[in-house]
């Protein structure tokens, strides 16, 4: 099986080919896209995908118009942070639509449909595989347990305001100046968060939506600075243009 990946984020990208690495080792990832252009670029170059697995929100638009501009047999299955997609992605040549964070029993359930060379949806399937993504719950962290010192203190999520992986382990912030560390990779972290209110912003970095303050550009015009209001307004975390543009299409 020859497969596509089209993903705008690096690190997602990467997990997305390692699990399916593990799953499916005798099958061949074709290459790698993070944009319409470059997508539709590939599959002129290569019609003979067997699957594609694809995010939908990318820098430059809905992956939709990929499939919009190119007719593919290839099976395809959108991988997503956003449910609110699901009815029209069934209009495309779609096998499966899984949520992020993508769990292995539902990969290996899209990659069971691609294998078997998923038909066209009839009516009666729309309507049943609609119906199962939008019952389908993911359960992400509500909390977390902070160790200070001597004391552990629990934080609900919403309290959080960024994570950072530093030298002592995974620090976390919490909105009112309290802080702590927990016994879990920054990865692990990301992984169980609500997408819709936390994006690992860089290598290092977690932050919730609702503490970003502002983008300030840096001189080198490569990266820009991103604020974060008090009592961390001090803080500025870099993060690509590239990752700034992503954040503005998803905070707005």
């Amino acid at each position: 099986m020859k497969v596509l990946i089209i993903e705008d984020e690096a690190l997602s990208a990467r997990a997305l080919e390692r699990a399916l690495k593990a799953m499916r080792p005798d099958w061949e990832v074709a290459g790698r896209t993070t944009s319409i252009e470059a997508s539709l670029c590939f599959l002129a170059e290569h019609p003979d995908l067997d699957i594609i697995l694809s995010d939908i929100r990318l820098d430059d638009g809905l992956s939709f118009a990929i499939f919009d501009k190119v007719d593919t047999k290839a099976a395809v299955v959108f991988v997503t942070g956003y449910d609110e997609y699901a009815l029209r992605a069934f209009e495309y040549n779609c096998a499966d639509y899984l949520m992020k964070p993508v769990q292995k029993a539902d990969l290996d359930r899209a990659l069971l449909r691609c294998e078997e060379r998923f038909p066209r949806l009839t009516p009666s399937m729309l309507k049943d595989m609609s119906r199962d993504i939008m019952e389908r719950k993911v359960s992400y962290r509500k909390r977390l347990l902070l160790e200070q010192g001597t004391s552990t203190q629990v934080a609900p999520i919403e309290d959080v305001s960024y994570i950072v992986a530093d030298t002592g382990g995974t620090k976390v912030f919490l909105k009112d100046g309290a802080h702590g560390y927990v016994n879990v990779s920054l990865a692990k972290i990301e992984e169980e968060l609500d997408p819709a209110h936390f994006d690992r912003v860089n290598r290092h970095f977690i932050v919730a939506f609702d503490e970003i303050k502002a983008f300030n550009d840096l001189p080198d015009k490569r990266e820009c600075a991103l604020v974060l209001k008090e009592p961390y307004s001090k803080i500025q975390i870099h993060i690509t243009i590239r990752k700034k543009k992503e954040l503005f299409n998803r905070l707005y």
